[in-house]
């Protein structure tokens, strides 16, 4: 039987920092459909998978050009 450990979840000081993005700018990514938020209750919270993946991306995009 294997266990999965849950999801971990950053909240915005966490995202802004593994991003290096600025809380607007991070806003501006959710209003754009960039990054998907979640939220409990009145916490705003971010799959970090998702962030990681949404770092990949640009990290790709970069390559790309």
């Amino acid at each position: 039987m294997t266990h999965q450990s849950p999801p971990r979840l950053l909240d915005v000081s966490e995202t802004t920092n593994r991003t290096s993005l600025r809380k607007t700018k991070l806003y501006e990514l959710i209003n754009a459909g960039e990054l998907r938020p979640i939220k409990l209750g009145r916490k705003t919270v971010f799959s970090e998978q998702e962030v990681n993946q949404w770092i990949e991306t640009q990290i790709a995009k970069r390559c790309l050009k």
